[in-house]
């Protein structure tokens, strides 16, 4: 009989079939928790929470294959990148960018080393939230990929903190990189579902989620939680959403998924909206 007190992860390991646990338990590829604080982390429960999330929503939205090339916009420390590990084979590949230096130092000593297919870049790109002395606007910047390069485009809590003019520049550069049948899954804050005084769950009833400040000329289509900080929360109306993917020659290919954030429903799925867009006809 295993006595519980005494067993460890060490132990686990010689009861899987040695596959299993040699992709199970990778310690080497999970950030240590001082890295994990930069991404609002902390306990490690949260860091895997949010990678089987976006694992299933990859699956379940995106059409993942175990061939799949795959682009995430605003990779951070790999959260999502280690449960694809599981799925992605050696002919499919990742590829993710960031703005945090750091994160992208890690990822390639650790993630790229153990798993060649996947690839992770810095992007100096100026945000006043992550990134204040980036060089670059993300209004401006070019996704260094090739056109028709990828059969998903995703962007995990990334517009939750661009504005507009960026906004607009990323639905642009992800149409580009997109191969003609593939799909962009993107999640928002859609101000279509706040209403200020309305409670909302576990975290969302924190001041950081009154998006009560308009922007710049857009009116009530974009607003800010934080005046002194604009992209440190953004929230988007839907309309202004279709106008950019529109542009950029996307489509919603379903309605929108709802998240929990808002307390505006009780069928979510997670916790922001989520939106799923493909390659408008007319572009084809």
């Amino acid at each position: 009989m295993i006595n519980l007190r005494k067993f460890t992860v060490k132990n686990l390991t010689y009861l899987l079939p040695f596959k299993q646990a040699s992709v199970a338990y990778e310690p080497e590829l999970i950030p240590p928790l001082n890295l994990m604080h930069q991404e609002g982390i902390d306990v490690l429960e949260e860091w895997f929470r949010w990678a089987e999330e976006w694992s299933m929503l990859l699956r379940v939205y995106g059409g993942i294959t175990r061939n799949s090339n795959i682009l995430e916009i605003g990779c951070g420390l790999g959260r999502i990148a280690f449960p694809l590990r599981y799925i992605l084979s050696s002919d499919g590949s990742y590829d993710g960018f960031d703005i945090c230096q750091n994160k992208i130092k890690f990822l390639e000593k650790t993630f790229h080393k153990a798993y060649p297919n996947f690839c992770f870049i810095w992007a100096d790109i100026n945000n006043t939230f992550y990134n204040p002395k980036g060089e670059v606007g993300a209004n401006r910047y070019r996704f260094p990929y090739p056109d028709n390069s990828f059969d998903i485009v995703y962007a995990a809590s990334v517009f939750t903190h661009l504005l507009p003019e960026a906004a607009a520049n990323y639905f642009q550069e992800s149409a580009r990189v997109l191969k003609p049948e593939g799909r962009c899954l993107f999640s928002f804050f859609l101000s279509d579902n706040y209403r200020p005084g309305q409670p909302r769950p576990l975290g969302f009833a924190r001041p950081e989620f009154n998006f009560d400040h308009q922007y710049g000329h857009y009116g009530d289509n974009f607003a800010i939680a934080n005046p002194d900080n604009p992209e440190q929360m953004t929230a988007y109306r839907l309309r202004l959403i279709e106008s950019f993917a529109k542009q950029a020659g996307l489509e919603l290919a379903q309605a929108p998924v709802l998240g929990l954030w808002s307390g505006s429903t009780s069928t979510w799925v997670s916790p922001q909206d989520l939106l799923i867009f493909k390659v408008s006809p007319v572009k084809l």
